[in-house]
């Protein structure tokens, strides 16, 4: 992976590839799209010769996520049925099957399959993903996928610091990402992504946001120095991972900006100004 600032379109239906097409980009850039998308679609990307990344959609089938199942046990005289975590074999199936499609299309990155929301299950899977990827030679690199958003979002902060109380960084999220991240080095991953970074929002097009502030990303990328962000990709972000040289895709705003603010973007190349 060069150590230069890629932008990655993100698509999943062949009218965005079409749009892709349309503007007549000049310069460098990849294309992701999610293992479930078309076939056709997946080898179309393919052929354009462009960095190509598929992950493997982990915001599919929200109503009952993969890795859950109902397991019921009869206690005090009734039957309990509770949604808990599917088998380590199964969760393997599911991994192996997610690695063979992705050899059917030579990507040249592949994410790691992660859970939203939960940073150690999604460790806990990257292990497992590392350990089938490796049992024969693939033409791809895997990435990591490490759910810091939660971390981040959801960190408790002392209103009043104690004076015996740990250094400010012990008390912040980098106390855990920091580990995360050297946890998934450990692994053997060599690239890894920062995920879980957007969050929901009815107010905007897409239903998400991106949840950090371009200086808050830029504190973020100093001391994680990840090789890629993953929802990360905006006009207003561009300076801040460009000077981090990390890749960073987009959400669907970038495709559709002239449709939701016309304003600003009805006599401006989007596209084009990312990729520069």
């Amino acid at each position: 992976m060069p150590n230069n600032f890629l932008p990655v379109f993100s698509m999943d239906w062949s009218g965005l590839l079409k749009r892709l097409n349309e503007q007549n980009l000049e310069g460098k850039y990849g294309i992701l799209a999610p293992i479930s998308s078309p076939k056709t679609l997946l080898r179309n990307i393919r052929d354009r010769g462009k960095p190509f990344f598929i992950d493997s959609g982990v915001f599919q089938n929200k109503s009952r996520p993969w890795y859950y199942q109902i397991y019921c046990e009869f206690k005090d005289n009734r039957t309990v049925r509770e949604l808990g975590l599917i088998s380590q074999q199964q969760i393997t199936e599911q991994i192996k099957y997610f690695l063979a499609r992705c050899d059917e299309f030579s990507p040249d990155f592949v994410f790691a399959p992660d859970i939203v929301g939960e940073p150690l299950l999604s460790l806990y899977l990257a292990r497992l993903t590392w350990e089938e990827y490796w049992q024969k030679s693939r033409p791809y690199t895997l990435i990591g996928v490490v759910q810091a958003g939660c971390v981040i979002y959801n960190w408790s902060q002392k209103l009043v610091p104690c004076l015996d109380s740990f250094p400010p960084h012990y008390d912040a999220p980098k106390s855990f990402i920091a580990p995360l991240i050297s946890a998934y080095r450990n692994i053997g991953y060599q690239y890894i992504a920062l995920g879980g970074l957007l969050k929901a929002d009815n107010t905007m097009p897409t239903g998400l946001k991106f949840g950090l502030s371009a200086p808050q990303l830029d504190e973020l990328l100093a001391w994680s120095r990840p090789e890629f962000v993953l929802g990360g990709l905006a006009l207003t972000r561009l300076e801040v991972l460009k000077k981090h040289n990390v890749w960073a895709d987009s959400t669907n705003w970038l495709w559709w900006n002239d449709r939701y603010d016309k304003k600003r973007f009805s006599n401006r190349n989007a596209m084009q100004e990312v990729v520069g």
